[in-house]
């Protein structure tokens, strides 16, 4: 019986530190994301919407959780997080960029 191999390209992709791998998900009543660490590895984080900040996930919480939850709407996620909505810049960062009257 003859062996076959299979062979696949992946593109590669520009990692840093904090960069947002995967999400924002929805995992039940939490938001959670996996960003890149320093070493090339991933750190799931989960969304403390009190604080409007991420954090290091519990350990419970498996990469797998995150890949099969469902992706949080834009629309909602810039409701959740106002702050990163590229909207949501303040009114003299937007008037810096506007024509001067004649």
């Amino acid at each position: 019986m003859e062996h076959q191999s299979v062979k696949a390209q992946v593109m590669h992709v520009e990692t840093f530190p904090g960069r947002v791998l995967v999400g924002p998900k929805k995992l039940g009543r939490i938001f959670v994301r996996i960003v890149s660490q320093r070493n090339g590895s991933g750190l799931i984080e989960r969304y403390d919407q009190a604080s409007s900040a991420w954090f290091p996930a519990p350990p419970t919480i498996t990469f797998g959780d995150v890949w099969s939850a469902p992706d949080v709407p834009k629309l909602i996620w810039a409701e959740l997080s106002p702050e990163s909505a590229p909207e949501s810049r303040s009114e003299p960062a937007k008037s810096r960029h506007r024509k001067p009257d004649r």
